[in-house]
């Protein structure tokens, strides 16, 4: 599939499914079904470009109809002769940016990694305790805690936070994080890409808030003691790298109260744009064809695939055209002679390469009683130019030896896929 049709679709995902989100978790409390959705966008939006609905050319066609021939896969030559084009400029340079953040985002891994090996571990029931200098910030990275010593030194004082830090290292938020993070790298020109990936980490909050409280009561020293932290002396952000307060936020979502569940429901609403989502890419996704030999090395087996063989179909007209008759037309010197010719005289138009347009083109052509090949159509059109391309190969194409019915010659009609395909 085109790289900047590809983005596109799932920039396109990516913010049309925010705004939905955005409407519907509006100031309501069930955190784990934001959080479901919000996974559900992020995988959804890179997955979906690639879903192919069943249908296509191949069912659109009568299969005991058909006499297909093998299909032809076409490239462009010299093409590393030829300028860049405007494309693949933008599509490196976005490209660029996109692993430039994608380094980042490694470098950020790496002083995390850095600073569990530069100071000691402890073990606080399954979980795994960094000890960090004084003044650091709670945070949590997998199984890895990461306090400063007088949360060790006086564990009263920091159970509730210890519970917080627990509840992201038994949840797996860090996954959450990490896909997030890497989808706004590749997403990085999409404010709203960026906007998601901070409602993703401020409901992951709301998900370890709600654990480390287990009544009301301690809601207020909670909150008194997330005001301290927040006014203690930080480290550097590049330290802790992963580490998002939301103070405001998240208190004001601690004293909110709690949504009924009936509004649970109203997260259904999002299931149609989804389905709409897959449906839309249909209309801008190529007809895809699988890896077969180049058309500079044309495969020796038969020509004719006959799902379905044993009967002959013909029209009531005066002069029938026949699917399968039962003596097949024949190209001068066979089968492979054909492909051969099809393969020195058919090539990629410029004009397509620059577009970067690819795809499957689909003929359907007679070779009649006198052998010439008649009757060309294009049964499955990609771009004109592609098409025109095709069809200008199979004018050129010599006289066939006549397919035959009963002793005598017939029309028969043949069908050929045609893949373009930039490498």
């Amino acid at each position: 599939m085109n790289f900047l049709l590809y983005l596109l679709q799932v920039h396109i995902a990516l913010s049309l499914l925010f705004v939905v989100y955005k409407a519907l978790s509006a100031r309501n409390t069930h955190f784990t079904a934001r959080r479901v959705l919000l996974l559900g966008i992020l995988l959804f939006a890179l997955v979906y470009p690639l879903f192919r609905l069943p249908g296509g050319v191949s069912d659109a066609l009568p299969a005991e109809l058909q006499i297909t021939l093998p299909e032809l896969q076409v490239k462009p030559d010299g093409s590393g002769d030829r300028p860049l084009s405007p494309y693949q400029f933008i599509a490196g340079v976005y490209g660029g940016v996109a692993l430039l953040l994608g380094l980042r985002l490694a470098v950020r891994l790496l002083s995390i990694v850095g600073l569990r090996r530069h100071n000691p571990l402890r073990c606080l029931g399954s979980c795994r305790v960094v000890v960090c200098p004084e003044g650091t910030q709670p945070c949590s990275f997998f199984n890895w805690i990461f306090l400063p010593t007088s949360a060790l030194n006086n564990p009263t004082d920091w159970a509730s936070i210890v519970n917080h830090e627990r509840a992201h290292v038994r949840q797996m938020h860090s996954i959450d994080i990490l896909l997030g993070e890497s989808v706004a790298a590749l997403c990085w020109i999409n404010p709203l890409a960026w906007l998601l990936l901070k409602e993703l980490r401020l409901n992951l909050e709301y998900l370890a808030d709600r654990a480390a409280l287990t009544d009301e009561t301690e809601k207020r020293p909670y909150q008194y003691r997330l005001l301290q932290l927040a006014g203690a002396d930080r480290t550097p952000r590049s330290t802790l790298p992963f580490n998002h307060a939301f103070l405001k936020e998240r208190i004001a979502m601690i004293n909110c109260r709690r949504s009924s569940r009936w509004s649970l429901f109203r997260y259904l609403l999002a299931l149609p744009l989804f389905g709409l989502l897959v449906v839309g890419s249909q209309s801008c996704q190529q007809s895809p064809a699988p890896e077969t030999e180049s058309a500079h090395s044309m495969p020796s087996a038969t020509t004719e695939v006959l799902p379905r063989t044993g009967t002959v179909h013909e029209t009531s007209e005066p002069d029938p055209i026949y699917e399968v008759a039962e003596v097949m037309p024949e190209f001068p010197d066979g089968n492979q002679a054909l492909f051969e010719f099809i393969a020195e005289n058919l090539k990629y138009p410029q004009k397509a390469i620059d577009n970067q347009t690819e795809g499957r083109v689909v003929l359907q052509f007679v070779v009649d009683k006198e052998g010439k090949v008649t009757d060309i159509q294009v049964v499955h059109s990609i771009d004109p130019t592609l098409d025109q391309a095709a069809i200008d190969v199979m004018r050129a194409l010599p006289a066939w030896k006549p397919g035959r019915q009963n002793g005598k010659p017939v029309n028969v009609r043949y069908t050929l896929p045609v893949n373009f395909k930039l490498s």
